[in-house]
């Protein structure tokens, strides 16, 4: 059984998150043999990233708590599908807090997204692929990138339903 860790990148109440979450789970039960775990970064809560020492750092130990569970949340997964919303251009602070607190895990790990937005969250890729690709990750080619107004309402609601399917499908082809 190969395991997919979902990590909602937005803490906002009426999140659009929770429904693309939903139209990746509608993807991932029509495949055998793949576990969907789903790590909440409003849930984890991680404090902002203080430590002295880098993530990528050989002296870099962890020592919160909850940066520990989210550690064993990423390192027991085969494989990480961030929903990826975007923010005045950019990844949502809670979700690049996220990505900082970790290092080790990241190196080789099969990563991918779905992003959504404005610009299809075009913006936000761009930072994710570039922290991903420091961190070391093995950022997949095709990212979900989602529109409001094109993919999307606003509120998450399908308007394309077919390219929304089709994408999140291509997306995670790539880690499943």
């Amino acid at each position: 059984m190969s395991t997919i860790l979902a990590v909602i990148g937005s803490a906002r109440p009426g999140r659009v998150a929770d429904k693309v979450l939903d139209y990746i789970k509608a993807d991932v039960a029509n495949r055998e043999g793949i576990e969907l775990k789903v790590a909440d970064l409003k849930e984890v809560d991680l404090p902002f990233f203080d430590n002295e020492n880098a993530p990528v750092s050989p002296e870099y130990t962890i020592t919160d708590p909850k940066a520990l569970a989210w550690s064993e949340l990423v390192k027991s997964a085969d494989s990480v599908v961030f929903i990826t919303p975007e923010y005045n251009h950019t990844l949502s602070a809670i979700q690049k807090n996220a990505l900082d607190t970790l290092g080790a895990e990241w190196v080789e790990k099969p990563v991918t997204a779905v992003a959504y937005g404005w610009s299809g969250g075009s913006l936000a890729v761009a930072t994710l692929r570039e922290v991903l690709g420091n961190l070391k990750a093995d950022t997949k080619s095709d990212f979900a990138q989602l529109g409001f107004m094109k993919d999307l309402n606003p509120d998450g609601s399908l308007l394309d339903e077919a390219n929304v399917t089709a994408q999140i499908k291509s997306a995670i082809d790539q880690i499943a």
